[in-house]
């Protein structure tokens, strides 16, 4: 068998080894959640309630949400991710126009407690234990806990994504800012902070309410975080279908 037929045979080898790789998508839904209530005090909270908030309310005060995804392990190692995408489900908006929500790496660590407002939660209650409020990160009673290094909570500048929200349904926030966010959480598990929903907070009036993870035990639809990858065969496979094809020419 000449040279050029053995070549011809390890690259096809490479080649269709390479076919094999598979795009894959995944979709997981919200670790954990919580809604944060404007207060210089840190007095409302809603860490366990069906619902998320964007925006500022009727009276003029701010409600933010974060949102955390469990990623560690959930991807193959060597996978290439090759999108990712948030998605929320707006079930109650407020009269006007289309309002920009956007979503923001958090920057520091928080915990969820267990405090469930009562319906429709647009005021939260009185923090638990464990619980992210506008000043704490967790709070912890009398002891005070984890603050913020900012009230309102810490996070990016910039966002990673936004949406434009009007009408209930559906809302997808994808970019390439949020494709890294997910890409750095998955190279390191420690980086994985979650994100900050934050709304437009030009005017009164402008909140949006989401449903929460704890929400979807009511009827409601879980935020869910779409990744799509592909595993790829490692290098070290290919390159020893390559090598055994080449070592069958020289012995021939």
């Amino acid at each position: 068998m000449g040279r050029s037929t053995c070549t011809a045979i390890a690259c096809a080898i490479v080649a269709g080894t390479a076919h094999t790789a598979r795009a894959e998508l995944l979709s997981l839904s919200a670790s954990r959640d919580a809604a944060i209530y404007e207060s210089a005090d840190g007095s409302a909270a809603n860490g366990a309630g069906r619902y998320l908030f964007a925006g500022r309310n009727n009276q003029n005060l701010a409600r933010r949400s974060l949102i955390h995804f469990e990623l560690a392990g959930v991807v193959p190692d060597g996978a290439e991710i090759t999108s990712a995408r948030l998605i929320l489900n707006l079930s109650q908006g407020s009269a006007g126009p289309a309002r920009e929500v956007r979503l923001h790496r958090a920057l520091t660590a928080w915990t969820t407690g267990a405090s469930d407002p009562a319906d429709p939660e647009g005021s939260g209650m009185e923090p638990s234990p464990g619980d992210a409020t506008w000043i704490h990160a967790s709070f912890a009673g009398a002891d005070g806990g984890t603050l913020w290094q900012h009230a309102g909570g810490d996070f990016d500048a910039t966002a990673s994504a936004s949406a434009l929200t009007g009408a209930t349904g559906l809302y997808t926030w994808s970019s390439n800012a949020l494709l890294a966010d997910v890409r750095a959480f998955l190279a390191g598990p420690s980086a994985n902070l979650g994100w900050f929903l934050v709304g437009d907070e030009s005017a009164a009036g402008t909140a949006r309410r989401f449903d929460s993870a704890d929400g979807s035990a009511f009827g409601g639809v879980a935020p869910r975080l779409e990744i799509e990858f592909t595993v790829v065969p490692a290098p070290g496979a290919l390159g020893l279908l390559a090598g055994a094809a080449l070592i069958g020419r020289r012995r021939r």
